[in-house]
């Protein structure tokens, strides 16, 4: 087994962990227990509520990937139909699904998935559905174009001059030869929603009411804690995305190799 694919694990384990209630971090507002730096007592120290920074870390990452997968499927299922659809429809399909692409893309994309995961009032629903609503349109290009270079293939004309229906094609010929794309496609958007989150919690409008990374470094941005000599909850949680992030980037280099 690879060193990227066991970090994953990993963090997958972590985020299992993040679900069940002995991971829950308590807030302890005493003396003794806020602002501890990293020991004994707590691996990782104590935040300015007193609670553990290494399960604060564990439910962000618990926060990341649940975000990070629920996005990267939407924009997968949005670009993979749009992109098959008007790759096998030439004609006023493709110019409408042409039109939406380009008006998505017009708009820069961190600014555009700010505007939407205000609107849906943040949270998980919010936050996966804005990201995933607005990075379809790099996955639609891709099976746009894959989709019409495979619909000339002898295999699928053989298959249309049986009568066979789009969507059996697709399902048994185009998404076949489309999987080494939407693998890739998949990691990469994983790793965009990943910061994307990180970006919103950040400034407030992205997983409120939820522990994230990105709240985390919010919060040890709001109470100065760098300014103060409290470098462990900014350090946890940007080192823990950072090491998630560079693993995904490297799985997906890999898979692109593959």
């Amino acid at each position: 087994m690879k060193l990227s694919h066991l970090v994953l694990i990993l963090y997958v384990l972590a985020a299992l962990l993040g679900c069940s209630p002995w991971f829950q971090p308590q807030i302890d507002l005493s003396n003794l227990r806020a602002d501890l730096a990293p020991s004994g007592l707590a691996w990782f120290g104590t935040d300015h509520l007193g609670r553990d920074v290494l399960l604060l870390t564990i439910q962000g990452c618990k926060v990341a990937l649940f975000v990070g997968c629920l996005a990267a499927t939407t924009s997968l299922l949005l670009g993979t139909i749009f992109g098959s659809v008007a790759g096998w429809k030439p004609g006023w399909v493709d110019a409408v699904l042409l039109w939406m692409s380009g008006s998505v893309a017009a708009i820069p994309n961190i600014l555009l998935v700010l505007v939407l995961s205000w609107m849906l009032g943040g949270g998980y629903v919010g936050v996966f559905l804005a990201v995933g609503l607005v990075s379809w349109v790099s996955i639609y290009r891709l099976i746009r174009v894959e989709t019409q270079r495979l619909r000339q293939a002898a295999f699928v004309q053989a298959a249309c001059l049986t009568g066979a229906s789009f969507p059996y094609i697709f399902w048994k010929h185009l998404l076949p030869n489309l999987r080494p794309i939407l693998r890739t496609q998949f990691l990469l958007h994983f790793l965009y929603a990943i910061k994307a989150e990180v970006i919103l919690s950040f400034l407030g409008i992205g997983m409120q009411g939820h522990l994230s990374w990105g709240t985390m470094i919010a919060d040890a941005w709001a109470f100065d804690d760098l300014g103060q000599a409290r470098w462990w909850t900014f350090s946890a949680a940007t080192l823990a995305m950072a090491t998630l992030i560079l693993t995904l980037q490297k799985i997906a280099s890999q898979e692109r190799l593959a």
